[in-house]
Order: structure tokens, then sequence, then C-alpha cells
């Protein structure tokens, strides 16, 4: 197991683990309420050590292993936190970027501040600007805010559910990818399964369409839940990794 690793970024200790290797490094962005210790993350991880590549995995502020509250995060915020610790462990070198869900989002935002940087990205059953399509919020939902700053919905993926907070609602129509292109110009390739109950699989034929770049596939997984974590689907995105770092899967 690769040793934890912290850095400041402000005032937060953000938790990562880096593992130097040949370029690009290999970025993975977990999803909502999550971490680094996923099995994607950790099935990425393996792999880009088996081959010698530059890895990073890291955990938002507010989340996994890293300091702050969740309650302050919002999809600028964990962009940035992305972008501080790729600038920590590898300035100015090319980044292939692996977002899983909101992490799709995340390497959206990040893959357009990148520009020239971005070697290439991969999302799975990526979920920008979910804010608007996802949630849909009720009355209570909005007296919730106003009154502890967060309102809670039911989650098949947390037994606990899923909080929403003032700060990652206000932040997000700043944030929005899907009005209008998205200045990638980097491969991309987008996965996602057909049976995600979470992420509408359409959703990654819109963000397609809207990519500035030409080098676009999507491969849809006919009997793929939201997670793909399956030995066949962690099977498709390390290839789909593979083929963005010239490495045989």
């Amino acid at each position: 197991m690769t040793m934890m690793q912290m850095m400041d970024h402000q005032g937060v200790q953000l938790a990562f683990r880096h593992v130097a290797g040949a370029g690009p490094l290999l970025v993975f962005l977990p999803g909502y309420m999550s971490d680094m210790t996923g099995s994607k993350a950790q099935a990425l991880a393996d792999w880009a050590t088996a081959a010698g590549r530059a890895s990073l995995r890291l955990d938002y502020s507010g989340c996994g292993a890293s300091g702050g509250d969740f309650l302050d995060g919002s999809i600028g915020r964990w962009t940035g936190d992305a972008a501080a610790v790729i600038d920590h462990v590898a300035p100015g070198l090319p980044v292939v970027l692996v977002g899983s869900s909101m992490g799709g989002w995340v390497a959206l935002r990040l893959g357009e501040r990148l520009r020239h940087r971005l070697a290439g990205l991969v999302g799975v059953a990526a979920a920008p600007d979910f804010t608007d399509w996802g949630l849909d919020m009720t009355d209570a939902d909005r007296a919730a805010l106003a009154a502890q700053g967060w309102f809670a919905r039911p989650s098949d993926y947390d037994g606990d559910g899923y909080r929403y907070s003032r700060a990652l609602i206000a932040d997000a129509p700043t944030q929005r990818v899907l009005g209008g292109a998205i200045a990638i110009d980097a491969p991309v390739t987008l996965l996602h399964g057909q049976r995600d109950d979470a992420v509408p699989w359409r959703l990654s034929l819109d963000i397609a369409e809207r990519l500035r770049s030409d080098r676009v596939k999507v491969t849809l997984v006919k009997d793929g839940d939201h997670r793909l974590s399956r030995p066949q689907d962690i099977a498709l995105l390390i290839a789909a990794v593979a083929e963005m770092t010239g490495e045989t899967a």
C-alpha cells in the first residue's frame, strides 16, 4: 500500500497517495461523498504501478482522510483541491484525468483549467451539472437549507444518505459545463452503464456532443449499473486509460 501523504491547501490538510513513474500522471477523481479507497481508484493505481506509470489518488476537502468540513465543499472548491495536489506532485507535467460520477464533473472543469497539460480524460458515469437535473429541490429542502445549511436525501450508495449543502448549491451555477461548448481538445472516453439508476446514460452523449475535441468515444455497457465496478467494467476502464498512455491493458 502506498503511504498516505498530506499537504496544506487553503488551511486544510488534503490527503493523497502519489506513486512516481512514467508520465502522463494518472489522476483518479472520486464521486460525491466518496474517497480514494474505492475499487476503481485502487484498480487504476495497481495497474499504473505494475506498468511503471505515475499515479495520484486524492480525497477532496471534507472527504475521506482529508481535513475540513464536507458541508463547506463545492464543485469549485474540490476542483481547486485536485488542481493543488496535481501541481504539488507533478508541476507542469501532462495529466490524464479519470473522473467517476461527480468526479466526472470535476474532471471536465479541471480539464478546461489544465488546457495543454491535459493528455486525456476518462469519465465513468460522469455527472456534470447534477444539481440542475438530479436534485429537483422541494420546499422542504429549501427550508432545511435556510435553517441548517444543508438538506439530505436517501441514497443507495450510502446508508446515511447524501447531504447537499448551501455551499454546493450556491457554487454549482458557476461550474456548469453543459450550457455550451466544453473547452477540452484532448482525447476523451466516456463509459456509462445503461442500467445506471443515478445518472442517465444519455448524459454521456450530451457531454460528447459539447466537447470541443473531435477525439471522443462513448462506450455504453448495456448491463452496467452506476458503479461500473465489476471485473469486466474495470477492464474497460483500464483499457481506456491504457490507450491514452500507449500501454497495453
